[in-house]
């Protein structure tokens, strides 16, 4: 008697049991509600977002998702590459729905194996003081 369905079904369920990813001291849930930065939430969190851009790197999509949120926009890349935007500030893209816009942003590159590999910014963030 094979009870390989069941123990694949009780991997799925406890998988999916498990917390969203999580950075200390950074707040998600702010980060989240200010969808596209155009709330101006996300301006006054840009050095938070420098403290803890070092732990991103590495982390698989699922856990930038529960961190970040779901993307403000997103480009493809060759050889499997991928790119997720995150806008800090308000800007032409909060009232064009498809384009990008030149309003400051981190841009948050995944490899091929989906993967943080590298985190840009559109333009550098002020040293804070």
């Amino acid at each position: 008697m094979k009870t390989y369905p069941f123990y694949t079904l009780l991997l799925i369920i406890l998988m999916g049991c498990s917390d969203p990813a999580r950075i200390a001291g950074f707040d998600s849930e702010k980060w989240q509600k200010d969808k596209k930065g155009c709330l101006g939430e996300r301006s006054t969190m840009v050095n938070d977002f420098e403290s803890v851009r070092r732990e991103l790197y590495g982390l698989p999509e699922s856990d930038v998702k529960d961190i970040l949120g779901k993307p403000d926009a997103e480009q493809l890349m060759r050889r499997g590459q991928r790119v997720f935007i995150y806008y800090f500030e308000p800007g032409s893209h909060c009232n064009e729905r498809n384009k990008l816009s030149n309003a400051n942003r981190a841009e948050v590159r995944f490899n091929a194996l989906n993967k943080v590999s590298e985190i840009t910014y559109l333009r550098p963030i002020p040293a804070s003081r």
